[in-house]
């Protein structure tokens, strides 16, 4: 909670005002990502102004963000066009104590922006790819429609890898669960009280076993 509303207040002050485009398009801006790592900020900058972010999103492993405003885009695509895609790896810090000592860097990329027609300007797509790549798209489709131009296809999916560190996790947490509801059940004097406690415990451990079966 704490990470998101210090990510909220620097969106305010760093994101520029979909107002005043100079006659530009204006196009949103929605985050892919491809690896398993997460970010606390990834935005879209010009290359004249690469620190001062149009829009801008945090992101987690193998997610997709939200539609964020705005990328100012010249209506005509032009040969040798760029823009600025600047990051910050997701916090490690499980504090507010360590979360102030952390100093992690804001990388910024120079990124060639793929040809478009006007007609095609709805979202600036940044796909973040494994081993730190960046890929941008312009598009008013999605990853997963046959119509899109990108190389990139289809929406992120996780690695095996990843989904046994998220059910490592769960199983962690529905044995602390376990334990509380087996002390519960010892700790009850009634009997419709002690079979309330085991059905959650039944199914406490129906869902390890599933999580136990899994590759």
């Amino acid at each position: 909670m704490m990470k998101r509303m210090v990510w909220l207040l620097l969106c305010c002050t760093a994101l520029s005002a979909c107002a005043g485009m100079g006659g530009q398009l204006g196009a949103s801006m929605t985050v892919v990502n491809y690896s398993g790592k997460g970010y606390d900020w990834v935005a879209v900058a010009q290359p004249q102004t690469p620190k001062q972010a149009d829009a801008a999103e945090m992101i987690g492993p193998y997610g997709a963000g939200g539609i964020m405003c705005c990328v100012n885009l010249p209506t005509q695509w032009q040969p040798g066009m760029q823009l600025v895609v600047q990051t910050k790896d997701e916090t490690k810090a499980k504090t507010a104590a360590e979360w102030s000592k952390e100093n992690i860097p804001l990388k910024l990329r120079t990124v060639d922006v793929p040809r478009y027609e006007a007609s095609d300007v709805g979202t600036v797509w940044v796909q973040l790819l494994p081993d730190d790549k960046v890929a941008l798209v312009v598009s008013r489709y999605d990853p997963s429609n046959a119509n899109w131009p990108g190389a990139i296809k289809g929406w992120p999916k996780p690695s095996l890898e990843y989904r046994r560190v998220l059910w490592d996790r769960d199983s962690d947490l529905l044995k602390k669960q376990l334990l509380k509801m087996q002390k519960a059940k010892e700790m009850a004097t009634q009997s419709e009280e002690k079979r309330g406690y085991q059905e959650a415990i039944d199914s406490i451990l129906w869902e390890l076993k599933l999580l136990g079966d899994r590759p």
